[in-house]
């Protein structure tokens, strides 16, 4: 019987069930501060704590079903307590190899290397009982794992192509994706909208700038001039917000204007070796997290997966960025002639240089008419405004403001004031170290 899989929301730990009605606990493996479980259904959490139940590896890429397995420890009276280990289990590269090779000794020789028991040791025989009970009753098939904690691996704008075709084709394998992007249709969909996807790659600087816009961004709605093209692929020098978010595509539906907007994470930091070769040819570079469907004129709330990009999007529109075509490696540009298929195009996206360093065009102070001169400079805060547009001004659309100083150039910098430095605003992230 399939249950809801819960984790922990204090630390993102996937939880153990204990008895029949059930209660929740950590697994033995991970380590916690001492804290009760807080139990939330797992879909709720874009990043979970989980390890491969297999051999305790951190970086988990497949969920597999087996046999349901459920161990009754008894007592000295002899009742039971049964812990429920479930039916589907998580797999690192290696260990999924192994299952879908039948191999149950290379898994329990893998999970004894792991945890330091020789063979023969008893808790080795129990854990190969466990696996047996597992591979017993194990139907094909696997899904990806979109919630591993990996540590970021950047992208080079060269890398764009191979990353969106490898996309398209996990996109239209055999293979299961969990959530919204089981829909066969819906991937489909994603797929055709990567293949004539316009490719961008975001600077450090720019991301940064985008990165800070997104988390001031008010309530608003897409606009179908927003988007940069009618499809496309952004991805970011680094993650924007505690989401993980590395990259996202969307496409735009032709005939209700709607907007759907997928949200990857980077995979595969700190393998090397046949396990990372493997997982590049299998999943490729990013995973798939959040999948957000937007309607015309819907507004979004702030602080949500789209944020980055929409933000992205303005500051692109609002010239405060420039874009450079990069220029690909021959080894592209020859497996696309092999296929018969033009060069794609990517752009690299880079905060727009000024002449000067003075306020933004329509920033006040200085020589504002109206208002005295400033006798000395102070910092205004980045921000977003409605900068009107079209007809007689008559539009109005979100404009990002940057920090800036305000005053002469020949005036002392206001020894009170704030300097705002444009970093980061992501939030601690809560669960421990591993």
């Amino acid at each position: 019987m399939n249950r809801t899989e819960m984790a922990c929301s204090t630390c993102h730990a996937p939880l153990n069930m204990l008895g029949d009605p059930p209660s929740y606990i950590h697994p033995l493996s991970f380590t916690t501060d001492g804290h009760e479980p807080v139990p939330v259904p797992a879909e709720q959490l874009d990043t979970i704590a989980r390890r491969c139940d297999f051999c305790g590896d951190p970086h988990p890429v497949w969920s597999l079903h087996g046999g349901n397995v459920t161990v009754v420890a008894l007592d000295d009276s002899g009742s039971g307590l049964a812990q429920d280990y479930g039916e589907v289990w998580a797999a690192c590269v290696p260990c999924e190899s192994l299952v879908s090779a039948g191999d149950l000794d290379g898994l329990v020789a893998r999970a004894g290397t792991a945890l330091g028991w020789r063979k023969g040791d008893e808790a080795l025989q129990q854990i190969a009982k466990l696996h047996a009970a597992f591979l017993a009753s194990r139907p094909a098939g696997r899904t990806l794992i979109t919630t591993t904690s990996w540590p970021h691996t950047p992208l080079a704008a060269r890398d764009l192509p191979k990353v969106r075709d490898r996309f398209v084709r996990l996109y239209r394998s055999s293979d299961q994706l969990p959530g919204p992007y089981a829909n066969p249709q819906v991937r489909d969909d994603l797929a055709a909208g990567l293949e004539s996807a316009r490719l961008y790659w975001i600077d450090p600087e720019f991301t940064t700038l985008a990165e800070h816009a997104a988390g001031q961004l008010p309530d608003t709605g897409i606009d179908p001039d927003d988007p940069p093209a009618p499809s496309g692929l952004i991805v970011w020098a680094q993650p924007v917000t505690n989401r993980q978010v590395a990259a996202a595509s969307w496409s735009i539906d032709n005939h209700t204007g709607s907007c759907r907007i997928a949200c990857y994470r980077s995979i595969g930091g700190g393998l090397d070796g046949p396990a990372l070769q493997q997982l590049r040819e299998q999943v490729g570079w990013l995973a798939p997290t959040r999948l957000v469907e937007v309607a015309p004129r819907k507004v979004l709330a702030p602080g949500g997966p789209a944020a980055p990009l929409l933000a992205t999007w303005l500051l692109i529109a609002q010239k405060a960025a420039e874009a450079v075509p990069v220029e690909l490696d021959k080894a592209t540009r020859r497996a696309y002639a092999r296929q018969q298929r033009p060069a794609p195009e990517v752009h690299l996206v880079r905060i727009r240089t000024r002449a000067d360093s003075r306020a933004p065009a329509g920033a006040v102070g200085g020589s504002g008419r109206g208002r005295a001169p400033l006798q000395e400079r102070e910092w205004v805060g980045g921000h977003w405004k409605q900068q009107a547009y079209g007809p007689g001004r008559s539009q109005r659309r979100l404009t990002y403001v940057a920090a800036y100083l305000r005053g002469p150039d020949n005036k002392p910098i206001r020894a009170s004031s704030t300097v705002r430095v444009l970093g980061s605003n992501r939030p601690p992230d809560p669960r421990p170290k591993q």
